[in-house]
């Protein structure tokens, strides 16, 4: 019993002497292409709703948070702005929401991202002299291309599927739903 644990151990200590060096996994690290750990953008779009046909605008500001070899991850803030008239009511919709997005390098000037949000769509419905507010949910997820110009702008185009819950008219139903769009923007890296 005394040789099989000692050829055992010998045969294990001979293994790790020979596998060579370790891989360690890939983790998070925080963004260092600044001086500080956050790497601060802002950035606008303009885009085109697809179901509704009309444009909506965009302004977002946040952070990229961490990167990891080709990968990164970014928080913002975004509002929007759209605007729909159906049978002479007219809605006003300014979504607010929190999003991640997370981007993939191809290289130096493209990459690819991907992301969603979550937040509060604050919305004015106007009939004639009558009009009614209320706040609901709204959700989102989008995709799309970038390309750098320069190290401190770039230019994006994607494409987003929005929902918002349905509001009301002086307690009438009106259906706000879901949406595609397409959009063309900037964004400034500080």
């Amino acid at each position: 019993m005394k040789t099989i644990a000692t050829l055992g151990l010998a045969l294990g200590l001979s293994a790790s002497a020979f596998a060579g060096d370790s891989i360690a996994p890939a983790t998070l690290t925080p963004a260092t292409s600044s001086s500080s750990l956050l790497d601060w953008f802002a950035g606008a779009s303009v885009g085109y709703l697809i179901d509704n046909e009309e444009e909506f605008y965009t302004l977002h500001a946040g952070a990229t948070f961490a990167e990891s070899g080709a990968l990164s991850h970014s928080l913002y803030i975004e509002g929007a702005f759209a605007q729909f008239s159906n049978f002479g009511l007219d809605t006003d919709i300014l979504p607010v929401t929190l999003n991640y997005k997370l981007d993939y390098s191809l290289n130096d000037s493209f990459s690819l991202y991907a992301g969603a949000g979550l937040g509060a769509a604050f919305i004015d419905n106007e009939f004639g002299p009558f009009d009614d507010s209320s706040t609901e949910l709204a959700a989102q997820i989008f995709a799309g291309a970038t390309y750098k110009l320069c190290s401190n702008f770039e230019l994006f185009s994607g494409v987003r599927w929005i929902w918002i819950d349905d509001s009301n008219f002086f307690g009438a139903p009106v259906e706000v739903g879901d949406d595609f769009g397409v959009e063309l923007g900037g964004r400034f890296n500080f």
